[in-house]
């Protein structure tokens, strides 16, 4: 019997199962200051000139009001970071790095957000596009996020969206182009006919949905899917599939495991979720769970449905600061190697600032700090400053042990838009590693 898994999304028949291909992306558990064999030059920004970033000046990153836009168009994007003024705003410039794309209209928002506009011109080609930065001709920072590109009859990409938890079907999403016209001419074939495509959707100009199975019979090995347009192929995804034995009991198959919360103290209850395909309630009493770097002993397995097995453990008082991996066993043997599933964290560690309410000009409310074993006294020790005048926090005190809370008023005459949030201890900077930028709304 066929199953699919999200990635690693699987497809698993009877004895079978099928390993989609899908890459993970991860948000750091701790600070970077707190892990191990960090890296100098951030991942993306190789080859940019940061030394001529002024000091002071910290760019985070860009967002864009679309996500996949055709030639043509033209959209609004913002990039955010700190200090941003008149004399930074003067010195930039954004480099698309592509055919006949172009960006126009910058204009300083607020010390922490710039806008501006792209446009795409008629003769800019089908591509993921990460715009640069550029200060004296030399890029200084690229954006992290990408947005897409795609030309009418022609496909950006393919993927899994999502898995049905039996492993018998899936979701997948093509990103295209298409009009009534077009999509006349457009088809969708698998490089194996067992692989069985169906309820195909449209929602133009962008965006085919449809659901992929695989048909009784298929070997094991990969397959992918061919998008045509008429007789002619435009793009291909393959693999898309990779059919391979089933590893959790007679057709079960692991896709992933996450920590249900990914920042923790010594002494507490870590309970992990195991993703997976086509699990029987009875492979519960052969799993097992180690910890690495450090043994966390026994766990608990409950048995919650086909694509989901909770494990729960308890973490050690003397469980050092750091991340910490998962490897999922079955009858002592590894069955998954999963890198950065949690973290111990330090005390009086802090995750994130955001509002307790919405806030807009002329108005006030409370700014919330999130964290781990604050205590009364470590708050003492924080600072608060913003990088405009017209926003002012105040009042800062302890509110529990998860949170901080503090007094925050906004000018009637400030732009609304995005406003970074700096925390300090001691005077020394405090990196949040869930964030810092709050939304002032008009």
């Amino acid at each position: 019997m066929p199953i699919l898994v999200l990635m690693r999304r699987r497809l698993i028949l009877g004895s079978a199962l099928a390993v989609l291909t899908m890459g993970q992306a991860r948000g750091d558990i701790l600070p970077k200051s707190e892990q191990p064999g960090t890296f100098v030059v951030p991942l993306g920004q190789e080859g940019m000139h940061r030394e001529l970033i002024p000091e002071n000046i910290h760019i985070e990153r860009c967002y864009y009001d679309q996500e996949v836009v055709a030639p043509g168009t033209t959209f609004g994007f913002d990039i955010n970071g700190s200090g941003f003024d008149e004399a930074f705003y003067k010195i930039i410039s954004v480099d698309p790095d592509a055919l006949d794309v172009t960006v126009k209209n910058l204009r300083l928002v607020t010390a922490n957000q710039i806008h501006g506009q792209i446009e795409v011109g008629p003769e800019a080609t089908t591509q993921y596009l990460h715009p640069m930065i550029v200060i004296r001709g030399l890029p200084v920072f690229r954006a992290p996020e990408p947005f897409g590109v795609v030309r009418p009859g022609e496909v950006l990409d393919m993927m899994l969206t999502s898995i049905d938890e039996t492993g018998q079907w899936g979701h997948f999403r093509v990103i295209t182009n298409l009009d009534a016209r077009l999509y006349s001419k457009f088809r969708l074939e698998p490089t194996n006919p067992l692989l069985e495509v169906s309820n195909i959707k449209t929602q133009f100009p962008f965006y085919v949905d449809g659901v992929v199975m695989i048909g009784q019979g298929l070997k094991h090995g990969r397959y992918g899917m061919v998008a045509y347009m008429g007789k002619r192929e435009i793009f291909r995804q393959d693999p898309l599939v990779d059919v391979v034995k089933p590893t959790v009991g007679k057709t079960g198959s692991i896709e992933k495991v996450e920590a249900t919360e990914k920042a923790h103290r010594p002494g507490d209850t870590l309970e992990l979720i195991i993703m997976g395909s086509a699990f029987l309630p009875n492979v519960v009493s052969t799993l097992g769970i180690r910890v690495i770097p450090k043994d966390m002993g026994l766990s608990t397995f409950t048995y919650l449905s086909p694509g989901r097995i909770q494990a729960t453990l308890h973490i050690p008082a003397d469980a050092p600061v750091g991340v910490y991996s998962v490897n999922v066993l079955n009858s002592g043997k590894v069955l998954q190697e999963q890198p950065n599933v949690f973290g111990i964290v330090p005390p009086n560690w802090l995750a994130l600032v955001k509002l307790a309410a919405p806030l807009s000009p002329g108005k006030s409310g409370q700014l919330l700090i999130v964290g781990r074993d604050i205590t009364p006294e470590f708050v003492k020790t924080l600072q608060l400053r913003t990088d405009s005048d017209g926003l002012k926090v105040s009042n800062l005190r302890f509110r529990d042990p998860t949170s901080v809370v503090a007094d925050i008023s906004v000018a009637a005459d400030m732009a609304p838009g995005d406003y970074i949030i700096h925390v300090s201890t001691n005077d020394k900077p405090v990196k949040l590693p869930r964030g810092g930028i709050i939304q002032i709304t008009p």
